[in-house]
């Protein structure tokens, strides 16, 4: 009985350390402001009284402190799986990569944004490089989102929203269409200020 609650409590000691540690990380400007090129997060556990420590993840960073490259272990130490991005000058992601445990690609996301960088068009391709998923966006002066529209792999539309704003500037409805151009849904923004 006393061995079965040491393993509790380390588990939950680990558990809390885990939930600790990660609310530690540095922000993207500490890691600019120090010039930090990479970071290795290691875990120790505790398992029957025995120490076991094992890399949990790798991140490397541009030098806008960007996330280029992060990979996570598996506990023995082996390869689990591995996300690559690249950035534009305003620090947007406009193509990111991800790679299963044998290092192939399991999908290839690349985004376009405007010259106000409001994403405009992403683009989802699977590890055979073939398209699965297409949305493009679309904004009026004030930089608001007016429309987004998902496509097949041939750029037919499949479903669109329509985004309705008030004279302040918020969202008052949004409408979805599917591929023939029926309304299917409806959502309405509410709110409420403090003299309501």
């Amino acid at each position: 009985m006393i061995r079965h609650v040491s393993v509790i409590l380390s588990i939950a000691t680990t558990m809390m350390f885990l939930c600790v540690g990660s609310s530690f990380s540095q922000s993207r400007k500490e890691i600019k402001k120090y010039g930090i090129r990479s970071t290795e997060t290691v875990i120790t556990e505790f398992v029957d009284g025995k120490e076991v420590t094992h890399t949990d993840s790798f991140e490397k960073y541009d030098n806008d402190g960007n996330v280029i490259e992060e990979i996570e272990y598996n506990k023995d130490g082996t390869f689990k799986k591995k996300h690559t991005r690249k950035y534009n000058k305003a620090g947007e992601i406009t193509e990111e990569v991800k790679y299963d445990a044998k290092g192939a690609i399991v999908s290839k996301v690349v985004t376009a944004y405007n010259e106000s960088n409001d994403k405009v068009n992403e683009q989802t391709y699977d590890g055979a490089g073939k398209l699965v998923e297409w949305f493009k966006y679309g904004y009026n002066d004030l930089g608001e989102k007016t429309f987004e529209l998902s496509l097949d792999d041939k750029g037919k539309t499949i479903r669109k929203s329509l985004y309705v704003y008030d004279k302040n500037g918020l969202r008052k409805e949004r409408k979805t269409y599917n591929g023939k151009d029926e309304l299917i849904a409806v959502k309405k923004y509410n709110y409420k200020t403090g003299n309501q």
